[in-house]
């Protein structure tokens, strides 16, 4: 067994704004507003209007009278594996906005989704299950995936990288050098990495990584990234070719592990492109490690994972059930079916010898849809999502869910927090904010299901707009509640399964 201490990313998600011009305003349905570079709202694509940056800004014309943020954990539908699922945290948050102005504001929402979200495998089409409610009319949305997320960061790393080859003569020589197959590759490649330490003063583990950033084809991927959720389609060409850019034979290494290779050496050129990921994490509140509630104390601490040598040989499936991505983070995980030459399998060796240790990229989803809030109307804007809790395998073990509440601090006015959770009666649950128990009810223990159980309710309303908080369930009596209650799927649930959409 691996033991990881790992310092990625929390889960959650949290209401974000961007900033427009005029009267026009771009957010995310609560506490952030995203930025555009130069005003030009007329630019087409959901990407071309926002700031490269993907960070939020501030907003002070609408106001937030109240959010109520409801979290319900259920059993999978389908247990699709011998060993018990994580819970399904289903959450909804939603949020009583006012324009108390005398002009109408059209507000392009980002909203920030931490970790994966949850795929339905009875869909036709299976897509992240994620939901936008104007006054409880449905609102066109477009996720903005980790894995989008990522192929930008790389995309701006490479252009940084090149920039600075081309502006360097003798750099650009050596690099064209080694590139050139019919030069002599080990000579022309230790060349490259004595100027690279001797001229520009280097480490080893540097330089190491730029030779190998000379010698790659970044072009056509060489198998699916472990570290990829489920894939999403735009209608943007554009968009759809991100995800896969600048990846090629690093795609086996995971595209997270490839994205930090491109960042480390845009940083050797400019400093502030190594935190290019962080700061969009920390941007939207964050906290860049992966962190979790002790159940035991009810501390915040690293999140700690315990996880099989032989679940790291086979990368994950939608349908191979529950897998955490920020794993693949921690480790040097090499994709063994990958088609990778003799070359490339050994470039990708030595990039994972060099990478830092510490590694602090944490998956995260922008879900992006636009509102237009009348003057001196109240509208109520819902987000609707659900995603696997995570697991932390500290005795005792839990099951987490983390929730970025910090955007709120961002708005102008911004009232309220009023939170609600149902677990089954009894799993032992913990939250990182005081709670108050709210009797029991009778609730739904699967969306997929008319089979009801007990559940406790607990409640608080939260007036600290900064921070994450935390809720962990006991993982022993979750499991026990899940092995029981799990439903039986519907006939339309069990063709799909037979037809093999659902396994």
């Amino acid at each position: 067994m691996n033991r990881l201490c790992t310092m990625i990313g929390v889960a959650g998600c949290c209401l974000g704004l961007v900033v427009l011009f005029g009267n026009r305003a771009m957010g995310n349905g609560g506490p952030f507003v995203l930025k555009y570079p130069s005003g030009d709202t007329g630019a087409r694509g959901v990407l071309a209007r926002l700031d490269p940056s993907l960070k939020p800004d501030r907003e002070g014309r609408l106001r937030v009278v109240k959010e109520d943020l409801k979290v319900v954990f259920q059993a999978e539908a389908v247990r699709r594996r011998p060993d018990a699922m994580p819970p399904l945290a289903d959450v909804q948050a939603e949020y009583t906005i006012e324009n108390p102005t005398d002009d109408e504001v059209t507000v392009d929402f980002g909203f920030p989704i931490l970790r994966g979200i949850y795929v339905s495998p009875f869909l036709m089409m299976p897509q992240p299950d994620v939901t936008v409610t104007l006054d409880h009319q449905g609102l066109n949305t477009t996720v903005l995936s980790n894995s989008l997320i990522y192929g930008l960061i790389r995309r701006q790393a490479r252009s940084t990288i090149d920039n600075a080859v081309d502006a360097d003569a003798e750099l650009k020589r050596l690099v064209g050098t080694v590139r050139n197959p019919d030069a002599g590759s080990l000579a022309a490649r230790q060349t490259l990495r004595l100027y690279l330490i001797g001229s520009l003063g280097w480490n080893e583990r540097d330089a190491a990584l730029m030779v190998e950033y000379a010698s790659l084809d970044f072009g056509t991927i060489r198998s699916q990234p472990p570290d990829r959720g489920y894939p999403v389609w735009f209608s943007d060409a554009g968009l759809n070719e991100l995800p896969n850019a600048n990846l090629g034979a690093l795609s086996a290494i995971g595209e997270q592990k490839a994205t930090q290779f491109f960042s480390q050496l845009a940083a050797r050129f400019d400093p502030e492109a190594a935190a290019s990921y962080e700061a969009i994490f920390q941007a939207w509140g964050g906290d860049v490690r992966d962190r979790s509630v002790d159940l035991n104390s009810g501390q915040i601490r690293p999140r700690e994972i315990s996880i099989a040598s032989k679940s790291m040989s086979v990368p994950a499936s939608i349908y191979a059930g529950y897998s955490d991505p920020t794993i693949y983070a921690r480790v040097d995980y090499l994709d063994p079916q990958a088609q990778l030459s003799v070359t490339e399998a050994a470039a990708c060796r030595t990039i994972l010898k060099n990478l830092p240790v510490v590694f602090t990229f944490a998956p995260m989803n922008l879900v992006h849809y636009r509102v237009t809030f009348p003057a001196q109307t109240t509208r109520v804007l819902a987000v609707h999502y659900s995603q696997y809790a995570y697991k932390d395998t500290r005795s005792p073990a839990s099951y987490q869910l983390a929730y970025v509440v910090h955007p709120a601090s961002l708005w102008k006015d911004f009232g309220p927090i009023h939170l609600e959770i149902a677990a089954p009666r009894d799993v032992h649950l913990r939250a990182s904010v005081p709670c108050t128990t709210g009797g029991v009810q009778q609730r739904a223990c699967s969306r997929f299901s008319d089979s009801k159980a007990p559940y406790s309710i607990y409640r608080s309303v939260l007036h600290d707009k900064t921070g994450e908080f935390y809720i962990a369930l006991d993982g022993a009596s979750w499991e026990t509640f899940a092995a029981s209650r799990t439903p039986q799927p519907t006939a339309a649930q069990q063709t799909a399964l037979l037809s093999g959409k659902g396994k």
